[in-house]
């Protein structure tokens, strides 16, 4: 596998907005942001997910393991995540306006850039999402 280069640690789930934008939550469900240095690659981020998204632009979103929501907002308070209402098991961020989820029935969710009332449910039905910093966004259904 001379394509890939093993980076030491432990993950579950990963996501790459970008190259200096990487995020991963291993089994414990404990976060880590890559340090942009192999030799000393992750830093822990306070907080507990199962799921993460990370996108181009550094925006990180994850949800937890009781479907909560939330965004990073570590550079701006010591809380470092926001809650943001709904219920999610997966989630991808490609940018701060392009956020998309699913919920444990496989319901599809886009965020509408307002926490006020956060999610417009989309038709269709996906067991894992993936959204681009483009506006970009594909899925897998529970048939693969």
């Amino acid at each position: 596998m001379s394509d890939w280069k093993q980076i030491s640690g432990a993950l579950k789930r990963i996501s790459a907005g970008s190259r200096t934008n990487v995020w991963g939550v291993n089994a414990a469900q404990n976060i880590y942001r890559y340090t942009n240095n192999d030799a000393s690659p992750w830093v822990q981020i306070p907080g507990a997910l199962t799921d993460i998204g990370a996108g181009a632009d550094g925006t990180v979103w994850g949800v937890n393991s009781g479907g909560n929501i939330y965004r990073y907002t570590g550079d701006q308070d010591s809380g470092h995540w926001k809650q943001i209402p709904g219920a999610l098991v997966r989630i991808s961020a490609g940018s701060r306006t392009n956020v998309w989820g699913v919920n444990a029935a496989g319901n599809i969710y886009r965020y509408t850039n307002n926490d006020a009332s956060p999610w417009v449910q989309i038709p269709g039905a996906l067991t894992d999402i993936g959204a681009g910093a483009d506006g970009t966004v594909w899925g897998v259904n529970s048939g693969g």
